[in-house]
């Protein structure tokens, strides 16, 4: 296969630029081109920028039109309260997805096309493990947002493309807006007493090597990226050294008003996952999809991170001549 032109949407995130990051290396890509609303949050070396309001259909079609790129890695995702809340975030994926939609209905060299989705798309049963024959069955706002990505992509991709789906669970990294990591570094988490549930994460650094793989060598079907083993909210509030409060059904629209006030909103997805939690496992066969980080290391390493440490300006200040 002769050198490629590689397109990543949503290259702005924290995910995005580390995947790209790590495509960056392979010479396979003679050029590669990133289109965000941000610019990205790391230095990118051979990556070209272009900034497109995620409301501005016409532009980005046309961007994606004139770049004729032969890989697509679409994350250009806004999880609800990540960065946007629910309302914006459903908004903004949703426009990204429409136009992308429409762009690649007329390319007709694209050969690959990788696109983010989650385990949020099965929904939430307390104790069933998914996998990527479990029905589409979503349960949140999130997952709404996720099923009808994968609807759009599966309708107007080219036949002719491979088209890979990453569910990943939530991701967790040390510079990721994760609603889900906010709350779990609160000095107190709501939780349901009665539930035992379980739940996995996935370290970025993992989910990146998942997009860039999947670039590299894509699969035509959808896979569940998700790290190994599982853990509780009872060993996490314990690992964290932080303080579980209980909250009765009816009590959590105000659990979720405490947790917004003290910066970490609780979005239905998460909520979910904390009642009844969110188990996955997949059945692709891939050594190279295996995340290194387990569950309970990733939370382990969601602890280590130091702590925002507020430095109040001296009283008295030097003069500058």
């Amino acid at each position: 296969m002769g050198e490629q032109r590689l397109l990543v949407i949503g290259v702005g995130s924290e995910l995005g630029s580390l995947a790209t990051s790590l495509l960056e290396q392979r010479d396979q890509f003679a050029d590669v081109h990133g289109i965000d609303v941000h610019p990205p949050r790391r230095r990118l070396r051979r990556t070209t920028f272009h900034r497109v309001e995620h409301d501005d259909s016409a532009e980005f079609v046309r961007r994606v039109t004139s770049l004729r790129p032969d890989v697509i890695v679409h994350l250009g995702i806004w999880e609800p309260h990540a960065r946007l809340g629910t309302k914006d975030a459903r908004l903004a994926t949703g426009n990204y997805a429409k136009t992308l939609c429409e762009a690649i209905s007329s390319l007709s060299g694209l050969t690959r096309l990788v696109v983010r989705s989650g385990i949020e798309v099965y929904g939430s049963h307390a104790g069933r493990v998914y996998d990527e024959r479990s029905p589409i069955a979503p349960t949140s706002t999130y997952g709404h947002m996720l099923s009808s990505l994968e609807a759009m992509i599966s309708e107007a991709a080219p036949s002719t493309t491979t088209t890979t789906v990453l569910r990943l669970a939530p991701v967790i990294g040390a510079h990721v807006p994760s609603p889900l990591g906010r709350l779990l570094r609160l000095p107190f988490v709501p939780v349901d007493p009665t539930s035992r549930a379980k739940f996995q994460v996935i370290a970025d650094d993992d989910a990146a090597r998942a997009v860039a793989y999947a670039a590299l060598n894509g699969r035509h079907e959808a896979v569940n990226v998700v790290a190994d083993g599982s853990v509780n909210i009872s060993s996490v509030m314990r690992q964290g050294r932080r303080l579980p409060v209980p909250v009765l059904p009816l009590a959590w629209p105000l659990a979720s008003s405490i947790t917004t006030l003290a910066g970490a909103p609780l979005p239905d997805h998460v909520r979910e996952l904390l009642q009844r939690g969110r188990l996955a496992k997949t059945l692709t066969h891939d050594l190279d999809y295996r995340p290194v980080h387990a569950t309970a290391d990733v939370v382990s390493r969601l602890y280590s991170w130091p702590s925002v440490v507020r430095i109040s300006p001296k009283e008295t200040r030097e003069r500058v001549a």
